[in-house]
């Protein structure tokens, strides 16, 4: 059972774009390591990646290149989350928070594993009126997400577990990259 499991693994890395990805890679590396505020959004567990990303990058990341960090997700207030759900929808927690890092963040990271995630999809929306570059972490069809996206890591797989661990090993691609 453990071992099908990684056999999966390893063959949905085999179908990666690794331009693609390698592009996605140095682009939001050089962006934390210039010091631009990268922001990420993600929906359910791809909430927590969002938030696993920021302390590696801005923890790891800043041990590493030492220099300062800015990274945030945008998921992690959950005051400010119920609040905009409640008082607008659900679907613009993340656009909303958008407004407060114009000219101070230029990239947003979609994080959706089906690629069709409305708060996220919202989010990409806004932030391309905002001239950030957006950047989506997808698998399956990729979803409507996919056409909104400036750069794309497309894990070509129809199984969340398996694109969740992948879009995981993206934030440690990344933490990694200072050592190349």
């Amino acid at each position: 059972m453990a071992l099908d499991y990684v056999s999966e693994i390893i063959g949905s890395w085999e179908k990666v774009d690794q331009k693609e990805l390698s592009a996605v890679v140095e682009h939001t590396y050089s962006r934390l390591i210039q010091g631009e505020l990268v922001l990420v959004a993600g929906n359910g567990g791809s909430s927590s990646t969002a938030s696993h990303f920021v302390n590696d990058w801005t923890k790891g990341l800043r041990i590493k290149a030492n220099l300062p960090v800015r990274a945030l997700s945008l998921s992690d207030n959950v005051s400010t989350l119920t609040a905009l759900a409640n008082d607008y929808s659900y679907e613009e927690i993340f656009s909303f928070q958008l407004e407060n890092y114009v000219g101070i963040a230029t990239t947003l990271i979609c994080i959706s594993g089906s690629g069709n995630s409305k708060n996220v999809l919202t989010a990409a929306k806004r932030a391309r009126e905002l001239n950030m570059t957006v950047i989506g972490l997808i698998g399956f069809d990729g979803g409507e997400l996919k056409s909104l996206c400036d750069l794309v890591f497309h894990c070509k797989v129809n199984d969340m577990q398996i694109v969740e661990d992948m879009h995981l090993s993206f934030g440690h691609m990344v933490l990694r990259r200072h050592a190349n």
